[in-house]
């Protein structure tokens, strides 16, 4: 069987270390990329984002793309910008819908609470949402993981997802295969939001929040090679 491309790319509050841990679900046919830019502050928007993870990659690289939340942010953006290069795009507790005027205030309040206290003041509260139950001892491993995130990536990263554009037009009408993952008690983004304009390429988790790859791995994984290898 040969090798697929693909390109995994985190969330907001984590990095690239997501991967490693998620990665041994995922089997040997992967030629794996997972670009970090959890500390960038030079993106603007996240059309600046995926413009600067492209040209990281191989020149002319065909690849599938998993972007969990903010990645699946990204996704889009390289989907639109690069047809010719995404393949496929699995959209890993992620919408493609803009955010909510309300959404957008918080994002700001976000900035602010980051600006004012830190990464390390942050991420400990931040962490619990994302899971549908409690699991005290990976979200203690991964709030001492991300506690030193530098704080200004965090706020540049916090920007750009509140000033992301609309892409349901473009989902809707696109040739390019998209798989979308969620959860079922995902606190963040109700898989109702997604099956509203999109009911088929759905796989909707029970008993999981925003953090499919460590509430279920197996399923993750299993939804993501039966997608890429059709």
């Amino acid at each position: 069987m040969l090798e697929t491309q693909l390109v995994l790319l985190h969330g907001f509050g984590e990095d690239e270390r997501i991967w490693a841990d998620f990665s041994p679900y995922l089997g040997e046919n992967f030629i794996l990329h997972a670009p970090s830019y959890a500390a960038w502050t030079d993106c603007a928007t996240l059309s600046d984002y995926a413009k600067k993870i492209q040209s990281s990659l191989p020149t002319d690289l065909t690849f599938c793309v998993v972007g969990h939340s903010m990645g699946g942010y990204i996704a889009l953006e390289l989907a639109s910008l690069f047809p010719e290069q995404v393949k496929k795009v699995v959209m890993l507790h992620s919408t493609f819908l803009p955010d909510t005027e309300e959404k957008k205030v918080n994002r700001d309040r976000t900035a602010e609470l980051l600006a004012k206290k830190g990464t390390a003041f942050f991420i400990g509260p931040f962490l619990p949402n994302l899971f549908a139950s409690s699991s005290s001892e990976q979200i203690a491993i991964l709030a001492d993981r991300y506690r030193t995130l530098p704080v200004e990536g965090l706020i540049a990263a916090t920007k750009a997802m509140r000033d992301r554009k609309d892409f349901t037009d473009f989902v809707q009408a696109t040739s390019i295969p998209f798989l979308f993952i969620l959860g079922a008690e995902d606190a963040l983004i109700s898989p109702e939001s997604i099956t509203r304009f999109i009911q088929k390429s759905v796989v909707i988790l029970p008993n999981v929040g925003h953090q499919g790859t460590y509430e279920a791995p197996e399923a993750v994984a299993e939804a993501i090679n039966q997608f890429v290898n059709v």
